[in-house]
């Protein structure tokens, strides 16, 4: 599917940074999207799922079985949402105070699939020590989205898949980590004869569009 690339700024609330405009099913969720902005606004409170859009939410989980290894790229209310549904999670993170959030998250639930890591910005996107193909997931939604990608494709299952969050930033900036993510990601789908699906859509918290890429490797 592909997507038009002519903004270099959001034109409304409805439209991406690429300038897309959400789709009528999309619009649907305006709704809990504005809630739930409301929420963390009114009470700091953030629903304990991905913040990424809710379509893309669903087929990931529709992806998902208690067998699959995967890896995410920043951890967040998402870790203990993906530890519930596969069957082992790498999570990095970067960041002190949510490493320690989501540390205690598990602790406090029991959960024991996670393999929780705080790294530095050198070392955060190195795989290294997983074996290729040997993951069906990537959720890339955190730093150095470019230096992820092409660290984890490798790492994926053929017919694995991998999903971009915001995929439509960095519009003023051709060479920026985003941009060179999205193509860095559209070239290993050319290369492994893949398939590509857009979301132009709402996302939790978020009362405006953005964009996600979801690809099949």
């Amino acid at each position: 599917m592909g997507q038009r690339v002519t903004a270099k700024y959001r034109i409304s609330r409805f439209h991406d940074e690429k300038g897309n405009f959400v789709d009528g099913a999309g619009l649907l969720n305006a709704v809990p999207a504005f809630a739930t902005a409301a929420a963390k606004r009114l009470f700091n409170y953030r629903p304990p799922v991905p913040m990424i859009s809710y379509r893309g939410r669903r087929v990931i989980e529709g992806l998902l079985t208690p067998e699959s290894r995967m890896v995410e790229f920043g951890s967040g209310n998402s870790t203990l949402w993906f530890a519930a549904r596969a069957g082992s999670v790498l999570s990095i993170e970067d960041d002190d105070h949510w490493y320690r959030h989501v540390q205690k998250q598990c602790a406090d639930r029991g959960i024991s699939n996670v393999r929780h890591e705080l790294r530095t910005a050198e070392t955060y996107a190195d795989m290294s020590d997983v074996a290729d193909a040997s993951l069906d997931f990537a959720l890339v939604d955190g730093t150095d989205r470019a230096g992820c990608i092409h660290s984890v494709v490798n790492k994926l299952k053929p017919g694995g898949w991998l999903y971009l969050d915001n995929s439509d930033k960095d519009m003023t900036l051709p060479d920026g980590d985003v941009r060179r993510a999205e193509q860095a990601l559209l070239d290993a789908v050319q290369q492994r004869q893949g398939q590509l699906r857009y979301f132009s859509d709402f996302s939790p918290t978020n009362f405006f569009v953005e964009q996600g890429l979801l690809a099949r490797l």
